[in-house]
């Protein structure tokens, strides 16, 4: 007599890597945004560090200082703009500002490639840049998942920024001599930019599930 067929998984019970039904799409979209958004960033990396030593190594120590003076007060920016706007609409254009800047400085960068105050000016960037977009991402993660799903899921959420993190700097290895640091730019924003659709599916999947 045949086995009787195992029952059907019920509503409440984890999947593999703590994933309850109805929670896979959403993991999938959180994995995607987090490896698009951290791809783009640690392309930059190389870049940022190319441009920062375009201005002479001697003067990095003032790149530093410009940076820390910069994040002061892009931290408490950040607090404000966060307290105020609906995340919904904040992390959109939060986004979309950051694009157009890596637009800008890639049309920039193409006018003129030896501007060392451009390129100065890029590498201070980069840092606000990081603070901004990470921030924000954990923000909406926290913003569309329950504490509760937040525990099962974040490590697996949080591994599409690891993947991302290691796939960026071979993506900007790979392509800085055929592209260049303008085509690394547009990639980056590319990236970016299709971090736009799976986070406003993942406040349309919120709202569907009623939290």
């Amino acid at each position: 007599m045949p086995a009787a067929p195992p029952p059907p998984t019920s509503p409440g019970r984890l999947g593999p890597l703590g994933i309850r039904p109805g929670e896979h799409a959403a993991v999938v979209a959180a994995f995607a945004f987090f490896f698009c958004l951290f791809a783009s960033y640690f392309m930059l990396r190389p870049v940022r560090e190319t441009m920062g030593i375009a201005g002479g190594v001697q003067n990095l120590q003032w790149l530093f200082t410009a940076t820390f003076v910069v994040m002061l007060a892009a931290i408490p920016l950040y607090g404000l703009c966060s307290a105020r706007l609906p995340r919904r609409r904040f992390v959109p254009w939060v986004y979309a500002f950051f694009i157009a800047n890596l637009l800008a400085f890639a049309l920039a960068t193409r006018a003129r490639p030896d501007d060392v105050w451009l390129a100065r000016v890029f590498y201070v960037w980069l840092s606000v840049f990081n603070l901004f977009v990470v921030s924000v991402a954990w923000s909406l993660m926290a913003d569309v998942f329950r504490p509760e799903q937040a525990r099962r899921l974040f490590p697996v959420i949080a591994a599409g920024a690891s993947v991302g993190g290691l796939a960026g700097p071979l993506l900007s290895g790979w392509l800085v001599g055929p592209i260049g640091l303008t085509g690394l730019m547009l990639l980056s924003a590319v990236l970016l930019a299709a971090t736009l659709p799976g986070g406003a599916w993942l406040f349309r999947w919120r709202a569907r599930a009623g939290a």
